[in-house]
């Protein structure tokens, strides 16, 4: 959440200030040293998409001056999480439960872990309604889009993950 207000405070504080295409040079520059940084850090290539994404964008703004383009990186990190639970509800490829396993400190039985890989479809759904709201504030006043991508975005997903919580309990899910 902490990088998602820091990437909002740094557009809606900065196009108050400077016109897009300086605004996208200097989001282009950070996610560049980003994106070198997460390549000397990790071998991961999936932590690789948001720093490629931003610079992306950044250098999309800086070219084209336009600040609509700016409100496109949620929507394709919301894109992101749709095509990857899609991937697991169509091509049978689970990876929830191998994620909460890496949880420090928590002990997770076979029922539970079984429970979450059977949530994909859910999380897609989830997803898919998150991208369709990513839409339709990119078209909306910045104000709208700044209050949604790093609040609305977040309470979404918490209340999804609190629903599923509550439907493990009441089935029964140990």
């Amino acid at each position: 959440m902490g990088i998602t207000l820091l990437y909002v405070l740094f557009i809606v504080v900065g196009l108050r200030f400077f016109p897009p295409a300086q605004i996208g040079a200097v989001l282009f520059i950070i996610a560049l040293f980003w994106l070198l940084y997460e390549m000397i850090r990790t071998t991961e290539k999936r932590t690789l998409a948001v720093p490629a994404f931003a610079a992306l964008i950044g250098l999309s703004v800086w070219i084209m001056d336009s600040a609509l383009l700016f409100k496109a990186l949620p929507l394709l990190i919301s894109a992101l999480f749709l095509v990857k639970f899609g991937e697991a509800v169509f091509y049978n490829k689970p990876f929830l439960a191998k994620m909460v396993q890496k949880t420090p400190r928590m002990q997770w039985s076979e029922e539970k872990l079984a429970y979450i890989d059977s949530a994909h479809l859910y999380w897609m759904i989830v997803s898919g309604i998150n991208t369709l709201i990513q839409v339709i504030v990119l078209f909306a006043p910045i104000e709208i889009w700044a209050l949604y991508t790093p609040l609305g975005w977040y309470l979404l997903f918490g209340s999804a993950l609190g629903a599923q919580i509550i439907y493990g309990k009441i089935h029964g899910v140990k």
